[in-house]
């Protein structure tokens, strides 16, 4: 049985892959990062397809069989996803998943994705089925003295150098969502050149005092208020944040609302698929008002911003960053 702490996964990706692994918790970014980091580890060992399976209450288990008598002996090497939306995959699930674990091993990699399990789901067959035909990882949120240290590490492995109010400073703001902590390091690199970082600078860069902010313009684009949108972006060139910044927060929204979408499409239930993409109200409200075309033409919209910012073309960002502005928040796509 082979039941693997966090830095021990990362170790044993780069000496071997099992055939099968189980990831669950209920802390979303980690676990996101650790399936990333066994994907990039296939991709490694020549494992280039992958196929995903979001195993729903209406999900058909024989197409899963399926997809495994159906392999080739010289057919491409495949990691197969599946995507338990809650903790129980269910009675023809669970007997699917111990058939499958129960296979001589092949040169394909099973990941099977859930939430939080409660102790009868972790001591269930098929759990234990795919303990012993490869690896579990389980996903424990951090404690909140553990906080600081995961800050710590993140700051440098961006390049900065934090002292001990930065860390925390930035841990008191983000209050445990391990998510926002990540936004907010991603925004200090586009801010801050790297090397010492103090909690004067990090408070001066990611201010929440200023009268505009980032999450503002895009709360009332993805809301489609067009005047208010308008407003507040011009309010952010005037306290001189920068295109890049803005650029940031909208993609990153449109490209969150864009996984909503498709997780719905793929029958998904709407809550749930809100809160595994820790969505907002306005990620929902875009979407009825745009559709998934139109989320589609703003990112390449924010593509033609950011051509704009490289200087890869003539017009001004902040002309551009306003042309994407206007038409998100328009009433009708």
């Amino acid at each position: 049985m082979r039941i693997l702490r966090a830095e021990e996964f990362h170790t044993r990706l780069k000496s071997r892959l099992f055939p099968f692994y189980l990831i669950h918790g209920d802390e979303p970014l980690l676990i996101q990062e650790c399936a990333d980091a066994l994907r990039a580890a296939c991709r490694a060992q020549g494992i280039t397809e992958r196929q995903v399976f979001d195993a729903d209450a209406n999900f058909d288990w024989n197409r899963l069989g399926a997809e495994f008598s159906g392999m080739s002996l010289f057919g491409e090497r495949k990691l197969i996803e599946v995507r338990l939306p809650g903790a129980k995959p269910g009675a023809a699930g669970s007997q699917a998943l111990r058939e499958l674990a129960a296979l001589p091993p092949s040169e394909d990699v099973v990941l099977v994705l859930a939430g939080k399990l409660d102790r009868d789901v972790e001591k269930s067959a098929w759990v234990r089925a795919i303990e012993e035909a490869g690896a579990t990882l389980r996903i424990w949120p951090l404690r909140r003295n553990e906080l600081p240290g995961w800050i710590t590490q993140r700051l440098r492995a961006a390049g900065f150098q934090p002292t001990r109010d930065a860390v925390a400073l930035l841990a008191e703001r983000v209050e445990g969502n391990l998510l926002a902590a990540r936004q907010e390091i991603e925004k200090l690199t586009l801010l801050a050149e790297p090397g010492p970082l103090d909690a004067a600078t990090l408070t001066a860069l990611v201010s929440d005092s200023a009268r505009y902010s980032v999450y503002d313009l895009c709360d009332r684009v993805f809301e489609g208020d067009r005047a208010a949108a308008v407003r507040t972006l011009a309010g952010l060139r005037a306290e001189g944040t920068e295109e890049t910044l803005v650029l940031w927060a909208l993609a990153d929204e449109i490209r969150r609302t864009l996984r909503i979408a498709r997780r719905r499409a793929d029958g998904e239930h709407a809550e749930q698929a809100m809160k595994a993409e820790r969505g907002k109200p306005s990620s929902d409200a875009a979407l009825r008002r745009l559709g998934q075309h139109g989320l589609q033409r703003a990112l390449r919209l924010a593509a033609d911003v950011d051509r704009c910012i490289k200087g890869l073309d003539r017009r001004d960002a902040w002309d551009a960053l306003l042309e994407l502005v206007a038409r998100m928040s328009a009433t009708r796509a």
